[in-house]
This record gives C-alpha cells, structure tokens and sequence, in this order.
C-alpha cells in the first residue's frame, strides 16, 4: 500500500515539473537576399511568417535636390521594438553573438538607421549619422527585435547590411519560437 502512494506521488511531482519545466528552444531561421533601394523602398518584415508585418525598412532619398540626401529606417508594427542603442534613441547596430532577450531595452518608434547628406559650405563634403553608418560607407550588423503574438514577446534579429543610407540588403532574420525566451545575433539553431 505504501508503495502505491509513493508512485502516486512521484507521478504527481513529475507531472508538475514537465509543467513547468521550460519548453526546448527551437530557432527559426529564413534565409533571404532582398535588397531595399531608394529613393522610395521599402519592405515589409514578417518575422514569423505568419502573414503579419512586424516591422517595415524604409529608404528615402534625394539624389538630385540641392542637398542630395538618403535615410534609411525602421518601423516597428504597434506593441513590436528594436534593441535601443544607449546613445542616440534608435536602432542598435549588434555584433554577432549579443544576446536579445528580456534584459534588454527596446526602442518602439520609428527610428532612424542611417543618413548620409551632402555638407559642407558648398556641399562638397558627405556627412553620415546613425548607428548604421559608416565612414567606409557599408555596415553590417543585426538588428535586434521584439514583437508581440497574441500578446506574448517573441525576441529575433535581421542581419542587415546598409550601404551609404541608400541601399540597405537583408540576408536572413530569425527568431526564437519560445515567448520570452532569448536569442543571440546571428543564432540560427
């Protein structure tokens, strides 16, 4: 009879373990080459597949205006954000291997990646701002997500490539299919 009750309760306390024992981490990852160009591009990022735009990249320029200009930016769908940089209120530009997850903070507006314009007294020189510029005019990195479904947080990344504000070219995106658990830039399994 002891023995009967033992099992009863071992079964019991495994039963309720597996309850909240967390579910295996699976990574999903789709590879892509879409290049986004201005002066008007722009795409729709579902990062889930699941027919909902999650975040959308934009590019906008002028190459033939008095002062020639070209910025590129993100915009994430309602309640959705991006890994905040500390410095200028925006769009980080992550290193493989940083991990995106609930200690992070998330920047939910629209935010600018990278601009670069003519300047200077006679608009001979090239001025760059944002995280995503660069003085050799091409820089690569992972933009951090966070995005809602069905009100739980889902955390992911877009490897991104923006080149001089003007064309921006995404190789892939990925996210970790278990809510509110992390995924490091670039993790694709």
């Amino acid at each position: 009879m002891r023995t009967g009750i033992k099992d009863a309760i071992a079964t019991i306390l495994a039963v309720g373990l597996l309850a909240v024992w967390p579910a295996e981490a699976q990574i999903v990852y789709t590879p892509t080459n879409i290049t986004i160009g201005g002066p008007y591009g722009s795409y729709n990022l579902d990062v889930n597949n699941d027919g909902v735009t999650d975040f959308t990249i934009d590019v906008e320029g002028c190459g033939v205006c008095l002062n020639p200009f070209s910025i590129v930016w993100e915009t994430p769908a309602s309640g959705n954000g991006v890994v905040d940089s500390k410095n200028l209120k925006g769009p980080a530009r992550l290193g493989k291997g940083f991990e995106i997850g609930p200690s992070q903070t998330f920047y939910g507006g629209n935010g600018g990646m990278a601009s670069i314009r003519a300047c200077g007294p006679y608009g001979d020189k090239t001025c760059r701002s944002g995280n995503w510029a660069s003085k050799s005019g091409s820089a690569k990195g992972y933009l951090g997500l966070s995005f809602q479904v069905s009100g739980e947080t889902f955390y992911g990344w877009a490897d991104l490539t923006v080149i001089d504000g003007a064309v921006v070219t995404l190789t892939g995106y990925a996210y970790e299919s278990t809510p509110g658990m992390p995924i490091k830039a670039g993790q694709t399994e």
